[in-house]
């Protein structure tokens, strides 16, 4: 069954995301530990972490997806900066595995300044850092697909392979995300460039490294290189995109995660267009 969710806030107690998930009736959710505009870390109580487990149990929420703060930058060429952003993705690393996280995904960071090559060998090197302090036996860490604005890493299949290449035998995968891919330049809207591309993911990543969707239309064009979200069948992209992607033979056992404007019970509007594309049994 197809597994629809969306990204939850998880303020004042983490423990609150699986109410907020059953609220607007997500299968699946995504949060961050912490504000993803701050570098302030907060330490979580036993009692709050004892809290989260059991509202895990109870609702059944399946899988769970930690988002990264958006001010890691694990290719910068700022050394204070790379080195905060190494030491902040440890802190949450080390939660996602003490809660049993299913999925941690990232922005793995922007070039600034340096070229695609030295950027990628900077975010190798910091993840062989993390990866000394960090065993991953209950999370997956996974590379988000990117847009490409602004010197983004990880906005071509190429790309996100450099970064894997070194960290096989490792729990590392790859999240996809729609608008990412589209305005990136992958068509992904069009049945022949659809398969085009789960064909060059089979071929370079592997389909079985594919373990989360971002589901997003796009406020800007095809191949604008711009991460601008909009609602499901409202933007760029359209319906058949996300036609092609909820009931794929392999797509379609992912978890579906929208991070679609957060704007009056648009959570709930966006996940019934999502379960009206389904020709299968969706999850309830």
């Amino acid at each position: 069954m197809v597994k629809i969710g969306a990204h939850v806030s998880s303020s004042k107690s983490l423990d609150l995301v699986f109410d907020r998930g059953k609220e607007i009736g997500a299968a699946t959710i995504q949060f961050f530990l912490s504000s993803p505009r701050s570098w302030a870390w907060k330490e979580r109580t036993d009692k709050e972490k004892v809290l989260f487990m059991e509202k895990r149990r109870k609702t059944g929420i399946h899988p769970v997806v930690v988002h990264s703060s958006y001010l890691f930058n694990l290719a910068s060429g700022n050394k204070d900066l790379r080195e905060k952003s190494i030491r902040g993705v440890i802190n949450e690393l080390k939660l996602c595995e003490e809660l049993e996280i299913d999925y941690y995904v990232i922005h793995a960071g922007k070039a600034k300044g340096l070229n695609d090559t030295e950027a990628i060998k900077n975010i190798i090197d910091s993840m062989k850092i993390i990866l000394s302090e960090v065993q991953l036996k209950k999370t997956f860490f996974l590379y988000e697909t990117l847009a490409g604005q602004k010197g983004e890493i990880g906005k071509t299949t190429d790309e996100l392979f450099a970064l894997m290449e070194p960290f096989l035998d490792q729990n590392i995968g790859v999240c996809l995300d729609t608008c990412h891919l589209y305005s990136a330049g992958y068509r992904i809207n069009e049945e022949e460039d659809f398969y085009r591309y789960k064909e060059e993911l089979k071929e370079k990543i592997g389909l079985e490294n594919v373990k989360v969707i971002h589901c997003n239309d796009s406020k800007t064009p095809f191949n604008s290189r711009r991460d601008r979200h909009e609602h499901i069948g409202e933007g760029s992209i359209g319906l058949k995109g996300f036609e092609l992607f909820i009931n794929d033979e392999y797509f379609s056992t992912l978890p579906f995660i929208l991070e679609t404007p957060k704007e009056g019970n648009m959570d709930l509007v966006n996940i019934e267009r999502l379960k009206n594309l389904i020709k299968a049994p969706v999850a309830q």
